[in-house]
């Protein structure tokens, strides 16, 4: 499932402009999955939500997809079987926000 525009827009607005992972300023961007669509795509509605979006730089989108060890301890990918609107978000500052499904944030915990 793709992002609609009314989510992509949710995303934007909760990113104010800046990358989710490095804070940087957002020119060109990306809208990363967290939650994998898988082959083919997903008909499961929270992979188009906008818990399972950040925006990010094409950089930090190749850096999440190229070490994903260090992108599932972020909380910035999840496995197939999590819900990602239940999954703690390492945001570039260091704090640990739950991203809901309504593109609003809740501060958390750092997991164990």
């Amino acid at each position: 499932m793709k992002f609609d525009k009314k989510t992509v827009a949710t995303i934007e607005a909760r990113a104010k402009q800046s990358c989710e992972v490095c804070g940087g300023v957002v020119g060109s961007f990306q809208i990363h999955h967290r939650r994998p669509r898988g082959m083919g795509g997903s008909k499961i509605e929270v992979v188009g939500s906008a818990s399972n979006g950040v925006l990010v730089h094409p950089a930090c989108h190749t850096r999440i997809e190229s070490n994903r060890n260090e992108a599932r301890s972020n909380g910035w990918l999840v496995y197939q079987t999590d819900n990602p609107s239940l999954i703690p978000f390492k945001t570039y500052d260091d704090n640990w926000v739950i991203l809901n499904e309504d593109g609003s944030k809740t501060w958390t915990i750092k997991p164990d």
